[in-house]
């Protein structure tokens, strides 16, 4: 009597989240961070002309961040546990040794070389300066009062954000684009995307030519790794040069 071959239990399964879970997790994170700004600000007494005027300490703004990590977090986590084989499989959340060395050099090109080739023409069709292009980060450093806003300054856009950001972007966003449109039109779209979601202007395209770094580090790899660490040292290269001017 023939023996049926064991049947494997961990095989993967074909995802079934795509674009529309991306789209939903963005809408969460930025909705909840509105949310929770507007109810922090009015609690601590401050008004729309101290927002405008950047007078709102970044302690009390970094409250924020965690609501919008909700969207950038949690909704591919979920998305994955519901729809898929879980956010580490799904989204290549693997690192290596290699990872670091690779992200750094690659973080280090794409701040000092590749975003400043990128915003010359943007700066010259747009009859702005480099101080303009730089005016948004130099105001988040300058509410980096004292050695606590510093350290969750640096906690917030080093540490934080490239690792949420590259779970949204290039785990959810890039696999959702790829699995509809294939890796060109995906790498291409999540960079634009992850440029436009910075809501300036002037730095759309010099930050989507990072993002699109980061992508290609993502998909040559097959795994975060590399992209998180060129994140981290692309951010950490900004704060670093933001606090020594100040």
């Amino acid at each position: 009597m023939a023996v049926p071959a064991p049947v494997a239990t961990d095989a993967p399964v074909t995802p079934r989240w795509g674009l529309g879970d991306a789209a939903i997790g963005w809408l969460i994170g930025f909705s909840a961070a509105s949310v929770v700004t507007l109810i922090v600000f009015a609690a601590f007494g401050y008004t729309q002309a101290d927002i405008d005027h950047h007078r709102v300490p970044l302690v009390v703004d970094a409250i924020s961040f965690p609501p919008l990590w909700l969207g950038f977090v949690g909704v591919p986590i979920w998305a994955a546990a519901t729809k898929g084989n879980g956010w580490i499989r799904d989204f290549r959340v693997r690192f290596r040794w290699i990872d670091a060395p690779i992200g750094v050099v690659a973080g280090l090109v794409a701040q000092f070389v590749i975003v400043p080739l990128v915003a010359i023409p943007v700066l010259w069709a747009s009859g702005k300066s480099a101080d303009d292009l730089a005016k948004p980060a130099h105001d988040l450093a300058d509410r980096a009062h004292g050695s606590l806003g510093i350290a969750i300054f640096a906690l917030i856009v080093v540490v934080g954000a490239p690792f949420a950001e590259e779970l949204f972007f290039r785990g959810l966003v890039l696999r959702s684009f790829e699995k509809r449109y294939g890796i060109a039109i995906a790498v291409a779209a999540t960079s634009l995307v992850f440029g436009i979601t910075h809501f300036e202007a002037l730095l759309t395209l010099p930050l989507a030519a990072a993002g699109a770094v980061f992508a290609l580090l993502a998909v040559k790899a097959d795994r975060l790794g590399p992209a998180v660490f060129a994140h981290m040292t692309f951010n950490g290269a900004t704060v670093v040069s933001l606090l020594a001017a100040r």
